[in-house]
């Protein structure tokens, strides 16, 4: 029998009470870490049916019999699906009616799992800053701050998105104990304002996380150490790398090939620059190779003492 991971085929169908009945079944379950990706492929299973519908198909195989698409799931609903399957519901009926969405909840369609025990429960005290970088041929035009149309099906997909030094991007993860889970505009509270939320993540970053230093295999070359989950953010963070610059009584040269790999040296040491920027190449090629869900970027940072701040310097390149 065919489920939800089955593309351009009807799972079961069959004729209730005067209409023509689409069942999917869903055999996922729905839990924090992996519920975007499970949303997806719902919503492209039901755009699936509705393409059935649309096409006339429906028609031609039950004549003058309203078209509903069910989904039988085998686990619980948890709120973010139920909110999700109501916002599914509202659009296809707003934009042409063309059939009714309805779900099942009821142990006669499990087994079911009691409860609601992935719910997502915002809490501010627990989300952290992201930054990756944006790789768009115009950066400055593929990110916006805006929340998206909520009425559309693809909103519980849209990650709240930071413009970050222009060409990075920046998102907020809540710690959910065993993961971080990237927030969507729709797991925000009503009338939350997005720049005071992402001020508030890294007040809790600076808050929880110890950033240290560590000097490399290479003498003059230095790391930070953050535990292994936030190393990248340390961009971010002109206090640290005021610290930094002024135990080395000098501006500072920063790259971070991979997401928990930050190198840093003094700008004045130019032998010292060189074997930097060759020890985050060779970083960056051996990742892209074979852990290239760790690659940062390429960039050259420069903390210059005078500014106080950091920023992309094309001096340098590697």
């Amino acid at each position: 029998m065919s489920n939800i991971r089955d593309r351009g085929v009807l799972d079961i169908v069959l004729v209730e009470d005067g209409k023509y009945v689409l069942i999917i079944i869903d055999d996922m379950k729905w839990e924090p870490a992996t519920r975007q990706q499970h949303a997806i492929m719902l919503q492209d299973k039901i755009n699936d049916y509705l393409n059935y519908i649309s096409s006339g198909q429906a028609e031609e195989a039950k004549p003058g019999l309203r078209p509903v698409i069910r989904v039988i799931a085998q686990y619980s609903y948890s709120k973010f699906c139920i909110d999700f399957l109501e916002r599914i519901r509202e659009f296809v009926k707003a934009k042409d009616d063309i059939c009714d969405i309805e779900w099942t909840h009821s142990p006669d369609d499990g087994p079911f799992d009691d409860g609601f025990s992935d719910d997502f429960v915002f809490d501010e005290s627990k989300i952290y800053p992201r930054i990756k970088k944006n790789w768009a041929k115009d950066p400055s035009k593929e990110v916006s701050m805006m929340p998206p149309d909520a009425s559309s099906p693809d909103y519980p997909d849209q990650m709240v998105l930071i413009r970050v030094m222009e060409s990075f991007v920046g998102m907020i993860v809540q710690d959910m104990g065993s993961v971080l889970t990237y927030l969507t505009y729709d797991m925000l509270p009503e009338g939350t304002d997005v720049m005071a939320l992402w001020n508030k993540a890294f007040e809790n970053l600076c808050r929880d996380i110890n950033y240290r230093w560590s000097e490399s295999k290479e003498p003059g070359i230095y790391g930070i150490l953050a535990g292994g989950d936030f190393e990248a953010e340390s961009l971010c963070l002109d206090g640290v790398w005021k610290g930094l610059a002024d135990s080395l009584e000098d501006d500072l040269i920063i790259c971070v090939p991979t997401k928990d790999i930050v190198f840093y040296t003094k700008a004045s040491e130019k032998k010292l620059v060189k074997k930097l920027l060759q020890m985050a190449a060779d970083m960056f090629e051996n990742n892209q190779k074979e852990t290239p869900y760790l690659l940062f970027c390429k960039d050259v940072f420069l903390f210059d003492r005078s500014k106080g701040a950091l920023e992309i310097t094309d001096k340098y390149r590697y």
